[in-house]
């Protein structure tokens, strides 16, 4: 007679560990939004079930941290496939109905994560405008910059300014309906929508919505029937002055794939990019997830993760939060030679080549000098060496537009935008360039 298994062995005991390492390695903001709610439910040899109280809860790792689940439960020897199931409803249906005739009822879909606050937002060079036109939208949205396009790379804010409106408009507006979810939870329930022929339910929930903010929308590429359905509903929104918020890794003409109706829309309003934080402000954004995390971090510590991670604020929190869970558990103050220890798969050194040597590398290669690279001078023999300049200065010394832009004779960052977008849409079509830029790295490395 099989017996069962020991408690410690048990699919339920394996789920209760992997919670353990997943607070650990995202932290208990994460933890709260998207973890803790959901429930062993059963498993067998190849599924572990586990129940979400909501379909909301039951799509928000998978969309913010996919391969999450199936990761913790591998990396403690029990890998398994996750299947969430939904409590009282079935999974994946779409915002719950009406309440009694004439009574509005409040959509809030989409867990807006409740750190992502103005109030916990590091504001530095590469993001105030940013900061600025979000702010103007959340105090009367509908009626400034409609629709607000966030753009720029990973880890650099977009989320968090977007969750931050949606927080602020409701509370401006208790009965604000608010709905926050990614361009591919939008093409899902689409497709349930479909496949249950409710497809007039979609369009009049979807339709009236007073702040939508749809993140990551360059997914919505090659989807025609979910392009075609997102055209009506940006249509419908914005003619009753709704307020739309788009994030993206890319501004509307450089996403593939995307209709020229859509991309004409998306650029009627404002359009607003993040760039890396410079130094200051990746220690001060440290300090503050330290802070509001009841983390003793000190500012010699905080110094040298932001040193090391230049480019990327998810990265940046990512190594706090690891770094705090080891503190915690093997209770030990945090020093820099802890970091080092615990952090040094994360932060390897990294050779880096100084703004100066790229801008002598470049004035030996073009035949130009330091004098006028650095000049206001806007001859052709002296601008495009200048950009070149910028775009290697970005690309091999890390530096921030605000930086480069210093170094090279005061200039404004975007200035130093364009130069670097000259140079990558020249690299798509011009093969003597990138065969010069090569070349340019090596002088650059070998004389760093």
């Amino acid at each position: 007679m099989n017996r069962p298994a020991p408690v410690e062995d048990s699919p339920e005991h394996a789920w209760q560990r992997a919670r353990e390492l997943l607070l650990a390695r995202f932290g208990p903001e994460v933890y709260r939004a998207g973890i803790e709610g959901l429930q062993f439910a059963g498993a067998d040899d190849h599924v572990l079930r586990l129940l979400a109280p909501t379909s909301t809860a039951a799509n928000w790792m998978r969309l913010h941290y996919p391969g999450s689940l199936e990761e913790a439960l591998k990396s403690i020897g029990r890998p398994r496939r996750i299947d969430i199931l939904v409590a009282g409803r079935a999974q994946g249906e779409l915002f719950p109905g009406e309440q009694a005739i004439g009574k509005r009822k409040p959509i809030r879909f989409g867990a807006l994560v409740p750190r992502y606050t103005f109030s916990t937002f590091i504001v530095g060079a590469s993001n105030q405008f940013a900061n600025a036109a979000c702010k103007a939208v959340a105090a009367q949205p509908g009626h400034h910059y409609n629709p607000l396009f966030l753009y720029g790379g990973v880890g650099l804010g977009k989320t968090h300014l977007a969750n931050a409106i949606g927080h602020a408009a409701m509370e401006g507006n208790p009965d604000a309906r608010v709905a926050y979810l990614s361009a591919e939870a939008f093409m899902t329930q689409l497709i349930t929508a479909l496949r249950r022929d409710r497809m007039d339910e979609f369009k009049s929930t979807f339709r009236k919505i007073d702040v939508l903010i749809i993140d990551d929308v360059q997914f919505l590429a090659n989807r025609e029937r979910t392009q075609e359905e997102f055209f009506h509903t940006f249509n419908a929104l914005h003619e009753a002055h709704r307020q739309i918020i788009l994030t993206s890794d890319k501004v509307p003409k450089d996403i593939p794939g995307l209709e020229e109706r859509l991309r004409n829309r998306f650029e009627w309003g404002l359009i607003a990019d993040l760039q890396p934080p410079d130094m200051e402000t990746r220690v001060a954004i440290l300090e503050k997830k330290a802070e509001i995390d009841g983390l003793d971090l000190p500012r010699e510590v905080a110094i040298h993760l932001a040193s090391k991670i230049d480019s990327n604020v998810r990265e940046l929190e990512g190594c706090l939060t690891r770094l705090s869970a080891f503190a915690s558990l093997s209770k030990t103050a945090i020093t820099v030679d802890f970091a080092r220890e615990v952090l040094h798969d994360l932060l390897k050194e990294r050779s880096t080549v100084s703004i100066e040597t790229i801008q002598r590398v470049v004035c030996e290669y073009y035949g130009v000098r330091l004098s006028d690279l650095l000049s206001q001078k806007r001859s052709r023999n002296i601008a495009f060496p200048r950009q070149v300049g910028m775009y290697l200065s970005r690309r091999l010394a890390r530096a921030s537009f605000p930086a480069i832009g210093e170094r090279f004779g005061g200039r404004d960052h975007s200035t130093v935008i364009h130069a670097n977008k000259v140079v990558e849409d020249r690299l798509k079509t011009d093969q003597r360039l990138r065969g010069s830029l090569d070349e340019l790295e090596r002088l650059a490395n070998t004389k760093a």
